[in-house]
């Protein structure tokens, strides 16, 4: 193994050495004493852009396959049930120049899982048997991702494109496209590993509390498996033909929402590169220079997203979605042309860009915040892509001042002669259909936009400022009972916190809250931009009679970063937000309305009883009431300045002045009466049927929820091995351990392309009463083991960041004193007369299955 030098390393206690093997493969190995978790990330130079015209989804099947036997371990599913014993998680993923696999395991367990994995990867079986259950697979997975807008979006794009073009291919696979004799499909899949799956195209990303030298001995005995050599380079071809744009799409989506999006071609284009970098700062800016900001302003867009998706050779796509109020596409195209033309004079040389890299480099020497898999995946992505200088360098710190001549290069290929516009419809008359998905679309000349005009003058400030001076406060005060206030101390460097606004006796309504969501959102909308370029994350969520913060961050940063949110949240939304805002809670409400069928069936599993439309006379009036009646619970971390705590004591309770009344919040979700079977009809717009199980626990002891939790790890692998392996009934097919209202139970889920809902609804009584007899027969010295086994995960789940901080949340929620200890022991103590009288009662017990049906059906 070679080392190669890093120029310079994050500040963050992490210990950071990059290698290449004298095979080629290229290893990153990160070090980390705090780290409950141990990651390892493979990443393939060749994905579906790669694989043969005359066998789409070939790259998609083989990753499929790689998981259906290897040398070493040839039982198809060993690898997770590997991953399994070692309470970890893993996929894999296809995408158009990169294949992607990992597993994030106990510390112990990496040895094991990463000789498997690279196993699976050097040395595959192709048996022709697994071939056609894969197959089956991917078809079901292709039906049912056909319920979702964006592999429509692809088939449409896929018409427009060059046709020699990777990206005019159908890559997704189906039972149509990978048919043929199964030893043929085979040995294709071994031609096509050998070229590809070459350690000169691969990259390995290690990262735990190993030692470096054990990671280092990780790396070289992975690397020894692997053949050397490289993969050919892709063939670079312009992604549209000469004279092709501008032009003009419209497609019928699945989604009842419109929706317009731009592609603009980019040649001689450093997608990390300065220029990008500042391209996409200025377009997402809902600051008053940025084009989200200066389109909003005039009431041409609700929202903008722009994104840069690289292409080899030095090209890249740039897509811009926007969802406009009430204005004419041509309207918006007009003010984002004038936009651009004005960005277009402007001299970087003005902006903040000293600023910018300051920013940069805190977040640098910080080091990733949050899940390391996330890192880990980004840093793979990056060894294949960029030089070692930059593969560290996520935020930035060492690109160069950018140039008028650089900036001026890349705009002027955002005129309106260079733009692909696709707009969705949610009906589309015509009968021109796309291959193998069946999108209706219809194209035409783009007609040309009126004169761009746009004056930025006095409106370029920054497109991030810095955080505002805090305001000064009182110290924390005791005398707030309506606050509940939990700590918790964190694993690692890293904070999170949790803030949840609660209303006694459902005082406001699901959609009250939605509503509230999205005025807070509008309200810390630059705030969230400006921390995430430091690590600071933030997520709003609703949860049964709550709306829900997280925020996580560096522990230097984290506190201030929730004062400032929390100054931003004290006065009413301006009289020119609430259209904004109005239309951002419809949408949002008609995203769950579109929903696939399976999240459909969670929505209603977790949603109140009550759930009226909102009724906005006066908006300013419900802001008042629902910030005056709402209380809160808090997860709060140790270490919380005196300073910064006081501070924020004075904006909640200003805020939010029932946190002066006893604390009232009870969860508004109603229990499963005992004994009962529990119906429900759940509307959907999708062909896809999908059907929810849910068996509840009917009393809340430690050793009820001890045999919930046994339940949950004895029958989720085998649920998913029986009905989505063996039998075929569709790609979405879980079990989970799901808590509702507080207390356990057993969750089991299928969404199928094909079945009938009589089918899923007897393979899943049929599985549940053959596996209970199974468990009910279980012996002494069996279920001992495998409750010993579950305590030792449960203690590694205790350790991991991100699932302890749930647990914390949940004693915090429901006044619980560490749960997973106390379930650890009930687990050690539970005895098989226990068990069997648990066992036996579960198949008279309550059950609420809830079934998916399209609106219209019969």
């Amino acid at each position: 193994m070679h080392p190669i030098p890093l120029a310079s390393l994050p500040a963050d206690q992490r210990d950071y050495q990059l290698y290449r093997a004298s095979n080629g493969l290229l290893c990153l190995l990160i070090h980390d004493a705090h780290a409950s978790q141990a990651t390892a990330v493979y990443q393939v130079a060749a994905g579906s852009h790669a694989e043969p015209d005359d066998l789409p989804g070939l790259a998609h099947l083989l990753e499929h396959m790689l998981f259906m036997g290897s040398q070493r371990w040839p039982e198809p599913g060993a690898f997770p049930a590997r991953v399994a014993e070692w309470g970890g998680r893993f996929n894999a993923s296809t995408a158009p120049y990169a294949t992607r696999f990992f597993c994030s395991v106990s510390p112990q367990g990496l040895q094991p899982c990463l000789a498997q994995l690279t196993d699976m990867l050097a040395a595959p079986l192709f048996a022709p048997e697994q071939i056609e259950q894969e197959r089956r697979v991917i078809d079901a997975e292709f039906k049912t991702r056909l319920a979702d807008d964006d592999i429509h979006a692809q088939a449409v794009l896929a018409t427009q494109v060059q046709s020699q073009h990777p990206l005019s291919r159908f890559t997704a696979g189906n039972a149509q496209t990978l048919a043929g004799d199964a030893a043929r499909v085979s040995e294709r899949l071994s031609q096509w590993h050998a070229i590809h799956y070459r350690a000169g195209s691969m990259a390995l990303v290690l990262h735990g509390p190993q030692a470096p030298e054990q990671l280092l001995a990780l790396a070289r005995d992975s690397a020894e498996q692997l053949p050397a050599g490289r993969a050919p380079e892709p063939f670079v071809l312009p992604l549209f033909a000469p004279g092709q744009l501008p032009r003009q799409v419209e497609w019928q989506g699945r989604s009842s929402q419109p929706q317009t999006v731009l592609l603009y071609p980019l040649r001689e284009c450093d997608s990390h590169g300065a220029a990008a970098h500042w391209l996409d700062e200025w377009l997402n800016s809902p600051s008053p220079a940025g084009a989200l900001g200066y389109l909003r302003d005039r009431g041409l867009l609700d929202e903008l997203r722009a994104s840069l998706e690289p292409d080899v050779g030095g090209q890249a796509l740039l897509r811009i979605e926007l969802y406009s109020a009430d204005a004419e596409p041509e309207q918006v195209l007009a003010g984002l042309d004038g936009w651009l033309q004005a960005m277009r004079s402007k001299d970087p040389a003005e902006w903040q860009q000293a600023a910018r890299r300051a920013l940069a480099q805190t977040a640098f020497d910080l080091g990733p915040q949050g899940d390391m898999l996330d890192s880990c995946r980004c840093y793979a992505d990056r060894l294949l892509t960029l030089s070692a200088e930059q593969v560290l360098d996520v935020a930035g710190v060492a690109l160069p001042t950018l140039g008028l001549a650089d900036w001026q290069q890349l705009l002027s290929q955002l005129n309106p002669t260079n733009r692909l516009l696709l707009q969705r419809l949610p009906r589309l008359p015509g009968d021109e259909l796309c291959a193998h998905t069946d999108t209706r679309w219809q194209a035409c000349a783009l007609p040309p936009s009126p004169a761009p005009t746009a004056n930025l003058a006095g409106r370029l400030g920054p497109c991030l400022g810095p955080l505002a001076e805090a305001p000064k406060g009182l110290r924390w005060s005791s005398v707030a009972p309506g606050l509940r206030l939990q700590r918790f101390s964190p694993q690692g460097g890293a904070l999170r916190t949790r803030l949840a606004w609660c209303w006694a006796d459902s005082s406001a309504t699901l959609a009250e809250r939605r509503w509230l969501q999205a005025c807070w959102t509008l309200q810390s909308e630059a705030l969230e931009r400006w921390g995430a370029r430091v690590g600071v994350g933030l997520q709003w969520s609703l949860a049964p009679g709550q709306l829900v913060l997280d925020v996580r961050g560096p522990q230097a940063l984290l506190p201030g970063f929730v004062r400032e949110l929390l100054s931003q949240l004290q006065t009413p939304p301006a009289a020119s937000q609430l259209p904004l805002i109005e239309r951002r809670s419809r949408r949002w409400l008609q995203d769950e309305q579109d929903a696939l069928p399976a999240w459909r069936l969670l929505q209603t599993l977790e949603q109140e009883r009550s759930t009226q439309a909102l009724r906005l006379r006066d908006p300013l009036a419900l802001w008042q009431r629902l910030c005056g009646q709402a209380q809160i619970i808090w997860l709060k971390p140790d270490g919380w300045p005196e300073a910064e705590r006081s501070q924020v004591a004075k904006l909640l309770i200003n805020l939010c002045p029932s946190l002066m009344q006893p604390f009232a919040w009870r969860c508004p979700l109603p229990q499963l009466q005992p004994g009962q079977l529990q119906v429900s009809e759940v509307s959907s717009k999708h062909t896809d049927r999908a059907q929810l199980l849910y068996l509840p626990a009917e009393g809340d002891s430690l050793l009820e929820a001890a045999c919930w939790r046994l339940l949950h790890h004895l029958l989720a692998d085998s649920f998913f091995a029986e009905l989505r392996t063996r039998q075929q009934l569709g790609y979405w097919v879980v079990a989970r351990l799901h808590r509702r209202a507080g207390r356990p139970g057993l969750l089991l889920l299928v969404q199928s392309p094909d079945r009938s809902h009589r089918c899923i609804e007897s393979a899943v009584d049929r599985f549940l009463e053959q596996s209970l007899k199974h468990l009910g027969a279980l012996s002494t010295v069996q279920l001992q083991d495998h409750a010993v086994h579950l305590s030792q995960l449960l203690e590694q789940y205790r350790q991991h960041p991100q699932q302890g901080f749930e647990a914390h949340w949940e004693d915090c929620l429901w006044q619980r004193e560490d749960q997973l200890v106390a379930e650890r022991q009930a687990l050690l103590q539970l005895d098989a007369l226990h068990w069997r009288a648990f066992v036996s009662r579960l198949p008279h017990s309550a059950r609420w299955r809830l079934l998916s049906r399209q609106a219209g059906a019969d």
